[in-house]
């Protein structure tokens, strides 16, 4: 690609757009008299000119190559297939961490979600892969990170997870940019979760670093095809409204193109950049305190590696099939709409690393699989009662050898009884997934 023959042709469409922004400022009295034309032109211009601004973006990013992939599993079903894209490859998690350039994670959802269930699956990873500080740091931004998709992930979804030097951390879902602008911190935490001292499995880690191969999660990333009316249904979540309403209020207000644009504070295409770069501050365990690591090891050493818009969709005056289909689909999940907030998200961060840790220390490695050598992942699925009971246990990923199962089980129903669940929770009841793995020195 020839970015810089490109950059000379879109420094004139540029200028046409900055022509056309100019004149609008003081709409005529035809444009107030035809809003919906103006409007048009107007908001042309902005996609035109937020396109322009992706230009550089899109060819580093597409530069990148895949670093490896894996699919997460649980109970019994393949949930996505995930993909690491560095500038070079690299095996060692620190060093990836530490790279400097672009970085993008691609997840392809195989089976469809809750935004709770979403919600819970990220934050909770995170809260046991990530110190309190950093995690503290970042919780408003990961929430946004969260609540941009309208609708919860079903199947087919393509969403995307990008760091760059110049705009920070930025998240596509569908093909349509939700989130730009935040801390590279952000995409850190949300790579820990892959890479970190926790991750979903130990195979799922070295995959993705590439350690170890997995054509299928290849084929799932290649295959499994998004929806259309997905895509057309992502892209109206940043549509301005409806062109008829806007000239309604402009012509009982007369009002500017400033007050016009103020109407929708959604209409803004794109966030606005800032310059961040990862290795700011500290990532992993290195913001925790020295008490925090020594458990960890702690840990690491006894299991190795442990592992919507509330009104429907503003579509315009020309509404498509695909269009009504998607209208359908937003008010489906009102009923999944929630509500995160930072007291939640810091409440689940404290109370994820108890549970996890707890039981922890009530592993006892299987002498009989010791003696043969017997390793792999066990991930429980557990629900603890406000009182802290342990409600329900569930093998959600087995390993291959039934011994290993039974000593996660056991560790699980040993550590109970929990802490009380902290109030800012909100709910009767807490739900979370435990990685366990066994591994041999």
């Amino acid at each position: 690609m020839d970015i810089q023959g490109t950059a000379a042709g879109d420094a004139a469409i540029v200028r046409k757009v900055s022509e056309t922004v100019t004149t609008a400022k003081e709409p005529s009295k035809n444009l107030v008299s035809q809003p919906s034309k103006w409007l048009k032109r107007l908001f042309k211009g902005m996609a035109i000119m937020t396109a322009l601004g992706l230009t550089s973006l899109a060819a580093a990013q597409s530069n990148l190559v895949m670093n490896g992939s894996s699919v997460y599993a649980d109970l019994g079903k393949d949930q996505f297939a995930a993909a690491l894209y560095l500038e070079t490859q690299q095996q060692n998690p620190g060093i990836t961490h530490s790279m400097q350039g672009q970085k993008r994670m691609e997840v392809r959802v195989l089976n469809n979600y809750s935004k709770r269930r979403w919600f819970n699956l990220w934050m909770q990873s995170i809260s046991i892969n990530n110190s309190r500080e950093t995690f503290s740091d970042s919780a408003q931004d990961l929430i946004t990170l969260m609540q941009a998709p309208k609708s919860a992930p079903k199947r087919g979804d393509f969403i995307e997870y990008l760091s760059s030097p110049d705009r920070g951390t930025s998240m596509r879902f569908n093909g349509t940019e939700l989130v730009a602008g935040l801390p590279s911190e952000v995409f850190a935490l949300l790579l820990n979760t892959w890479i970190g001292a926790i991750p979903p499995t130990t195979s799922f880690k070295n995959e993705i670093l590439g350690k170890q191969s997995n054509p299928e999660a290849v084929a799932l990333l290649k295959t499994v095809t998004t929806d259309p009316q997905r895509v057309s249904l992502a892209a109206s979540w940043i549509l301005p409204p409806e062109p008829a309403a806007v000239a309604e209020r402009l012509t009982e207000r007369a009002t500017t193109v400033k007050s016009v644009i103020s109407v929708n504070p959604k209409a803004k295409l794109a966030a606005v950049a800032t310059t961040a770069n990862i290795g700011t501050k500290p990532i992993a365990t290195q913001g925790q305190s020295e008490e925090q690591n020594k458990e960890q090891s702690a840990a690491v050493k006894l299991i190795a590696d442990t592992d919507n818009a509330g009104s429907k969709s503003g579509s315009l005056a020309k509404a498509s099939v695909e269009t009504v289909a998607a209208d359908s689909e937003i008010n489906a999940d009102i009923e999944d709409e929630v509500d995160f907030s930072i007291t939640e998200a810091l409440a689940m961060r404290d109370y994820t690393p108890l549970v996890v840790q707890k039981i922890y220390k009530k592993i006892s490695y299987p002498s009989r699989a010791i003696d043969r050598g017997l390793e792999g992942t066990v991930r429980m699925s557990i629900v603890v009662s406000k009182s802290g009971a342990l409600k329900k246990v569930i093998v959600a990923q087995k390993s291959r050898h039934s011994i290993l199962n039974k000593a996660a089980i056991k560790a699980t129903e040993r550590a109970a009884p929990f802490p009380e669940l902290p109030a800012a929770l909100n709910t009767d009841h807490f739900e979370i997934t435990v990685p366990i793995t066994f591994k041999l020195k």
